[in-house]
């Protein structure tokens, strides 16, 4: 009997699958609904009227979903939005669109940023730690100063990215492609450039122990990460 709640709330939830804000009110009404459940059995409802009786209990909540829907489809068309000097420890801004946007000075420590429009934006002395980027856009985008380990990038699009004097020591940046990508006095201890592609990217700074393994690059990259000693003994130089 509580599957068969469950699969009622999914056919009532399903079009917002990808709204964390819905997904939590879902799991909330499931727990609150089977206790319903359990209290009318206990009074002694057979199933089937029990059953019935729940879902009548629920009254009309497609208003509050499309008010959470709303909500979140203006946060996710913001531009220039300003975000600085907050406190932002494990938000949700998945797949929302913030072209210059500010966050700088900002605690974003665990955030998700998955599938978002980053163009522009600026991350200048904050805490990206564990910062989910998959599938992000972060072209023109700024991050200086700030620290990123443990952060993920995965399917990013890197077209004139800033990377400057900010900690991403251990970090997988494999298979991705950077163009006009600045890496300047940037911590790259151990970090993995792994079948990635470079093309005019500026690494000043000290890549001994990055792993470059695979990589594919322009001579004028390659130049300047030989002269700071990188291995690159299993590159490609195009």
């Amino acid at each position: 009997m509580n599957e068969r709640l469950r699969r009622y709330l999914d056919s009532v939830f399903s079009p917002y699958e990808d709204l964390k804000q819905i997904q939590e009110l879902k799991e909330e009404l499931l727990y609150d609904l089977q206790e319903k459940l359990s209290d009318l059995k206990k009074e002694g409802y057979d199933d089937e009227a029990a059953y019935l009786l729940t879902i009548e209990s629920i009254g009309e909540i497609s208003e509050l979903i499309e008010s959470i829907n709303s909500q979140t489809v203006q946060l996710q068309q913001k531009v220039g939005m300003d975000f600085s000097k907050s406190n932002l420890e494990n938000s949700d801004f998945k797949s929302t669109s913030v072209h210059d946007g500010q966050f700088n000075y900002s605690n974003l420590k665990g955030s998700d940023f998955s599938y978002s429009d980053l163009t522009n934006s600026s991350f200048k002395c904050s805490s990206l730690d564990q910062v989910n980027f998959t599938g992000a856009n972060l072209s023109g985008a700024q991050i200086v100063k700030s620290s990123a380990r443990k952060a993920i990038f995965t399917d990013c699009i890197f077209e004139n990215t800033t990377f400057k004097s900010s900690d991403f020591s251990g970090v997988s940046f494999d298979n991705l492609t950077f163009n006009g990508v600045v890496f300047d006095y940037a911590g790259l201890r151990k970090t993995t450039f792994r079948n990635a592609v470079f093309n005019n990217v500026s690494f000043k700074t000290d890549v001994k122990k990055t792993i470059f393994d695979g990589a594919t690059m322009d001579k004028l990259t390659y130049a300047l990460l030989k002269s700071y000693k990188a291995d690159l003994s299993n590159v490609t130089v195009r």
